[in-house]
């Protein structure tokens, strides 16, 4: 399953992306076929680089885009410029504004499992894929050097940001539909839960 896997323009792409910087700002396209799940390419950014430039890499693709998908650590606010990541990104990217929705926070451990499980359905492009491959294949857990043993905790390193993206992936697989009914109703579920924690702020 890992091959040329050509961007079908009978379904639309979903982006799952990785909000930092530089080499922590990566991105994964996505097409459902049928019950398979293709990885039709895959972005890393480098030095200090920001969420302008994924943007502007997102819109130079020939793909057209469904939803977007980005970490739940998005909504924290940044000293820099007082905003959040999603609201920098709903911004610079405010044509697809609507269609921009936060992963739910899901342990690590559950999100790990979920992409093992995912992996039987999952198609790689080989080429564009190339890089995310090739880190893929390195993420690994902890080692504990006093212990001389591996620990259920994974080790942050250079492959971390494109496991994440994946981790992120598994974890919404079954919003990445080609309905835009879908879209509909994560909105409404969306604007549902903005409604509750503003009335639960309310004195």
């Amino acid at each position: 399953r890992i091959k040329a896997i050509p961007y079908d323009r009978a379904f639309k792409v979903h982006a799952v992306l990785d909000l930092g910087v530089g080499q922590a700002l990566a991105a994964g396209f996505y097409q459902r076929v049928g019950n398979e799940i293709h990885k039709i390419d895959y972005w890393e950014g480098e030095g200090n680089e920001g969420i302008p430039s994924l943007v502007k890499v997102c819109q130079n693709n020939p793909y057209i885009y469904c939803k977007i998908f980005v970490p739940h650590d998005a909504e924290g606010t940044e000293q820099a410029t007082e905003k959040t990541r999603l609201q920098t990104l709903k911004e610079l990217w405010s044509a697809l504004e609507d269609n921009i929705f936060v992963v739910p926070k899901l342990g690590v451990d559950d999100g790990i499992d979920k992409g093992k499980l995912m992996f039987s359905r999952l198609w790689v492009d080989a080429q564009n894929c190339e890089k995310w491959l090739d880190l893929i294949s390195q993420y690994r857990r902890e080692y504990d050097e006093e212990k001389s043993m591996f620990i259920e905790k994974p080790r942050h390193d250079f492959s971390s940001h494109a496991a994440d993206e994946y981790r992120y992936a598994a974890v919404i697989e079954d919003e990445m539909t080609n309905e835009e009914g879908g879209i509909r109703e994560m909105n409404r579920i969306r604007q549902q839960r903005q409604s509750k924690l503003k009335n639960e702020l309310l004195p």
